[in-house]
């Protein structure tokens, strides 16, 4: 098993508990988002979105595995060419990042796509396109949901070397109430439990280490807010709980934050214990092969809630 990160920021600059991070894990290689692909051309057409800059070169002990993240909408009503365009247009901006980053070249390219039924035909034209521009040298990954493992007859499978299994972002964001959308056991049972040993590709495995904020106004979804904390929510002047709850009602708006009086914050987090659950129970239905380890995401703050010894520890749990 091989173990790392991935790296979601628009930046890339380490600092020392981020070195320290990889160090931890003993990481060969970093899965950095190089851009999200979107329709946000002068004419709609699809162009890098949020590309990463690189402020230093990746360190020589590390391989840098590229991530393109495709909106799904970008997929629809593509033709052929298009789709070949497209493919050419990825690879050739990937391998620029490529040689920002201080490397030569990459090993592996993954395509993070949240494909569904009426866009599942382009995506996999898109992955074989990509596949022709890269030649047999470079792996291709494809990441994959829970839901595609299940539904494996409508979803399909990626015409990719390997998937990588995103283990969070499985419950519905959207639903006010108070829940868990980031990691839940029972999703990933009902998703997994008789389909993920069936899977025909190598599955490798990715882990949340995050939290957030999510907002709601009059009972609707508003967004996820960057500038909630803890610390902050504990701040009884500003914020209503009732005891052990995760939902948080706003005595008063926080125009700096982007906030009105009667907002309501759900507050998640990844917890140890769900997060050794999840280990547990993905070592005892996977495959016996060799895979990949990634925790999502490198980040100093996500780092300061689990320490080396509990990272150490769901490594060991496989």
């Amino acid at each position: 098993m091989d173990t790392s990160f991935y790296y979601w920021k628009t930046v890339y600059k380490l600092d020392s508990a981020e070195a320290a991070g990889l160090r931890n894990v003993r990481a060969k290689s970093v899965f950095i988002r190089v851009m999200d692909v979107d329709n946000q051309g002068p004419q709609g057409e699809a162009i890098p979105v949020s590309a990463i800059t690189f402020a230093e070169p990746v360190p020589d002990s590390l391989a840098v595995v590229p991530v393109v993240y495709i909106v799904n909408h970008v997929l629809k009503g593509l033709s052929h060419g298009q789709l070949d365009t497209l493919a050419s247009n990825v690879c050739r901006f990937v391998a620029g990042k490529i040689k920002q980053a201080g490397k030569r070249g990459f090993d592996e390219l993954q395509v993070d796509c949240d494909w569904t039924t009426t866009t599942r035909d382009n995506y996999f034209a898109l992955l074989e396109a990509i596949r022709t521009q890269l030649g047999n040298s470079v792996r291709l990954t494809s990441t994959l949901r829970l839901h595609q493992v299940r539904n494996l007859r409508s979803s399909g499978v990626p015409p990719a070397d390997r998937v990588l299994l995103m283990c969070y972002n499985m419950g519905n964001l959207r639903q006010p109430g108070e829940h868990n959308s980031i990691l839940d056991l029972h999703e990933m049972k009902t998703y997994l439990t008789d389909f993920l040993q069936e899977y025909p590709l190598p599955v490798d495995i990715a882990l949340p280490l995050f939290s957030w904020s999510v907002v709601f106004r009059n009972g609707e979804y508003a967004g996820i807010s960057k500038r909630l904390n803890p610390a902050t929510l504990s701040d009884t002047v500003v914020f209503a709980r009732e005891e052990q709850s995760s939902l948080y009602r706003l005595k008063m708006a926080l125009p700096d934050a982007g906030l009105r009086e009667g907002d309501v914050i759900r507050r998640e987090e990844t917890h140890w214990k769900d997060l050794a659950a999840a280990a547990d129970f993905l070592a005892k239905h996977k495959r016996k092969e060799k895979f990949t380890l990634l925790f999502y995401h490198l980040d100093n703050q996500v780092l300061k809630v689990f320490s080396d010894e509990q990272l150490q520890e769901i490594m060991h749990r496989f």
